[in-house]
């Protein structure tokens, strides 16, 4: 877990709560749309709510399941904040310790546009669940760049089999190209675990990743490849 997110579940939600009262002030004015701060909430409330049944008489080991799965979402959606709006002007030093954050570091390092492709292999952990292993893509491996490859931007989204209805955020035909993924996210681990909703199990999940630098550069798109959710 990035050192930035507290280590406890209840840490976490105050984390969070601290976000959605200060963007509800100032996100517009930092450039943060109110869908994200809304999806932060819906995360928020979802994971109150979990944290309260796994910790009371009432847990059980699908609770803890569907724990990990709703943080998990929590902590996904708060990360894509931080990388996508909280990372530019207008926010000054005291702003990113109101968000209980550290500012970043004005210290220029050496980048370039990045060259090199990132794909994944797919594992499965549960039910609901698919693990995505990060390396580079066949023959591109020679253009990586340590100064560069900081980040990897992931686009995700789910065809449901024929004969099912699709979900709000489904897509409804195989995806072409990476704008055709609707769910986006960016990450600095080497491998994560994307969850799904339960009744996503059975849809094929297509994928798409580049890597970005810190300059908001970005290398090229690997090929759409997918998996069945388990």
């Amino acid at each position: 877990m990035a050192d930035w997110v507290p280590g406890s579940r209840q840490n976490q939600i105050n984390m969070s709560r601290l976000w959605i009262e200060i963007f509800e002030k100032q996100g517009t004015a930092w450039g943060i749309p109110p869908v994200d701060v809304t999806e932060l909430s819906a995360a928020f409330d979802k994971a109150q709510a979990i944290l309260q049944t796994a910790l009371s008489a009432d847990r059980t080991p699908a609770v803890t399941t569907e724990c990990q799965r709703i943080f998990s979402d929590l902590i996904q959606k708060m990360r894509y904040i931080k990388d996508r709006y909280l990372k530019i002007p207008p926010l000054v030093e005291e702003d990113f310790t109101s968000l209980l954050l550290k500012a970043p570091d004005p210290t220029r390092s050496r980048r370039g546009t990045p060259k090199a492709q990132m794909t994944a292999e797919i594992g499965r952990s549960g039910t609901a669940m698919l693990i995505l292993h990060y390396k580079y893509a066949e023959g591109t491996e020679m253009l990586a760049n340590p100064d560069t490859d900081l980040r990897y931007q992931v686009r995700y989204g789910l065809l449901p089999p024929p004969g099912l209805t699709p979900a709000s955020r489904d897509i409804m035909t195989i995806p072409r190209e990476p704008e055709d993924l609707p769910i986006v996210f960016s990450t600095k681990r080497k491998k994560d675990i994307v969850n799904f909703e339960p009744n996503d199990s059975g849809k094929t999940a297509y994928f798409c990743i580049r890597i970005e630098n810190g300059s908001g550069q970005y290398g090229p798109w690997c090929p759409v490849f997918s998996a069945i959710v388990p």
